[in-house]
């Protein structure tokens, strides 16, 4: 069984759109790294399209994602365009779909337009404006932030920035984990922030600026940034420490 969902812009294309999911494996530029999730841009329409596929789920997922718990690809949909609502960018949200069995999800897909980009927030350390960028990112997480929007996966390679008119556009990418309120507490606010910079002097110019627009003092956004990138390390340590005895035991 299959369940789809198109943004109305593009209803004269679903079969177009079924198409290219049913011939999903003959495309052959993938982006990025397919460990998990395999991303692929296809043509379509004089352009192109990215397509996720997403990693097929065990059987105690498959079940959750029929009847309990949206797909991330349902999730990666309704959230770029409740973003597109706000006015925060992503890549165009053209459709999800998903496929069932008897015991529940099989595999699903969500579609959405190319964007053509200059560089990552991972790669602002390269840039030769990196400065002036990671300042445009503060704003950015700022109005992010004033739309309460907490991006739970508010990763460096989710920010796809293009630079415009001597200025930046921000494009958020991997959406299926995120919330939306009415507004956010100052330390998911800090929590979000601090998953992306943490180079000097670039952490220190973050800061600084979302300080200057948010009113926050700085010393306190300092100090709670400074708390969930112990956190974070913290919960790193622990993993990398666990998987290393569980080597020592399945020698």
């Amino acid at each position: 069984m299959r369940k789809y969902i198109l943004n109305e812009k593009y209803l004269d294309s679903k079969d177009e759109l079924l198409k290219i999911i049913n011939n999903f494996d003959s495309y052959d530029e993938i982006l990025g790294n397919p460990e998990r999730n395999v991303i692929k841009k296809v043509p379509f329409k004089g352009d192109y399209i990215t397509i996720k596929s997403f990693k097929k789920p065990h059987l105690i997922n498959k079940f959750v994602y029929r009847y309990f718990r949206k797909s991330k690809a349902r999730r990666s949909f309704e959230h770029g365009t409740k973003l597109l609502e706000l006015d925060i960018l992503n890549p165009e949200p053209l459709a999800y779909i998903e496929n069932f069995d008897i015991m529940g999800l099989t595999s699903s897909y969500y579609i959405s337009k190319y964007v053509s980009y200059d560089f990552t927030l991972r790669e602002l350390y390269d840039q030769p404006d990196g400065f002036e960028c990671v300042k445009a990112f503060a704003r950015f997480s700022y109005y992010v932030h004033t739309k309460g929007v907490y991006i739970k996966d508010n990763t460096p390679g989710n920010t796809l920035i293009i630079r415009k008119n001597n200025d930046y556009e921000m494009y958020l990418v991997d959406l299926n984990r995120m919330e939306f309120h009415e507004e956010l507490s100052f330390d998911i606010k800090m929590k979000s922030l601090s998953n992306n910079i943490k180079e000097q002097p670039y952490l220190d110019l973050l800061i600084e600026e979302y300080s200057k627009v948010s009113g926050y003092p700085l010393h306190e956004v300092k100090s709670k940034i400074a708390h969930y990138q112990k956190e974070f390390n913290r919960k790193i340590e622990s993993k990398a420490k666990f998987k290393r005895f569980l080597k020592k035991i399945f020698k």
